[in-house]
């Protein structure tokens, strides 16, 4: 069964060579797209970088593969379906042929299988991502999940190791990461609001032991030096918070923070689009460098993973 997965754009070589490890056949679709044949659905189910799984799917065909892997999914219920079509009276001819060869019942606002003819697909939901590993709470610049899944994937992180997120939001990259790695993880953020939203966050997904929020100043933290193993963060990019003006304060303060704060072997993944701003602190920085650039694309934005290290003293 084909199967088309998205991903965040700047990803789908990751997940493409996760894919093709559990055994899948995978090639790059489009700009965060992948075609899958031959996926196992643990495979896709289990994997925080998978953030939608949809069916190639025009009208009159079969949707038997549809309601597998809504099962494939863990749902058990009866399934029901909805028709995105904008044409009112085309959408109804729809519905009632999607009805009579299938017996779903139509519900727009409870549905498991989003048919979408004009992107010639039908959406999984039980596939997607929260349904997979549970909604959380938001705020508007919150990064996405599949995002947070990715760019974590660039820190290497292993068993046991501590991640610190000192820009944290509402706690998303470290809690992604508690679900699918042993260890610990720090959210740290000026809001109280947004750290209110990430201890519930934590809560709802039964993380209390590894996951811990508290408010506190990405330029002065409250850690001792060298006690952080991998640091991953959406920093502000001075668009919806924060301004340009303030990263000319907080990007020097964070990364000198960053360079005392990580262990001798740490490495640090920032996401930013202020890449000129935030390159040019890191140059000046004697401690750090800057190991590779990930280009991203996700919600109207085009910031870059920076991949940081220390920088190693010369041998005599």
């Amino acid at each position: 069964m084909r199967l088309i997965v998205t991903c965040a754009v700047g990803l789908e070589d990751l997940l493409r060579g996760d894919l093709a490890h559990d055994g899948a056949q995978v090639t790059v679709g489009g700009d965060g797209e992948l075609l899958v044949d031959g996926a196992e659905p643990d495979a896709l189910r289990t994997n925080p970088m998978v953030d939608r799984v949809a069916l190639p799917w025009a009208v009159g065909d079969d949707l038997s593969g549809a309601e597998s892997l809504c099962r494939a999914g863990g749902f058990e219920e009866p399934i029901a379906f909805r028709v995105h079509e904008r044409d009112a009276s085309r959408r109804e001819v729809l519905v009632e042929s999607v009805e009579a060869a299938t017996g779903w019942t139509n519900d727009p606002s409870g549905w498991q299988v989003n048919l979408v003819p004009q992107a010639g697909r039908a959406e999984i939901g039980p596939l997607a991502w929260a349904s997979r590993f549970g909604a959380m709470e938001r705020l508007p610049a919150t990064t996405p999940p599949a995002v947070a899944a990715g760019v974590l994937r660039l820190a290497k992180l292993r068993p046991g190791m501590r991640l610190l997120d000192p820009c944290g939001g509402v706690g998303t990259i470290p809690i992604v990461d508690a679900l699918v790695r042993p260890g610990s993880g720090l959210v740290v953020d000026l809001s109280t609001e947004s750290i209110e939203l990430a201890q519930n966050n934590i809560r709802s997904l039964s993380l209390e032991d590894r996951v811990f929020a508290e408010v506190g100043d990405a330029t002065d933290l409250d850690l001792a030096d060298g006690c952080v193993d991998r640091v991953v963060s959406d920093v502000p990019f001075g668009k919806k918070i924060g301004s340009t003006k303030a990263n000319d304060t907080l990007y020097p303060g964070l990364v000198a923070e960053l360079a005392r704060v990580l262990a001798d072997d740490g490495r640090a993944i920032l996401i930013t689009d202020d890449k000129r701003r935030f390159a040019d602190v890191v140059a000046r920085n004697r401690s750090l460098k800057i190991v590779k650039e990930t280009p991203l694309r996700y919600n109207g934005v085009t910031p870059t993973a920076f991949s940081i290290s220390r920088v190693r003293a010369r041998r005599r």
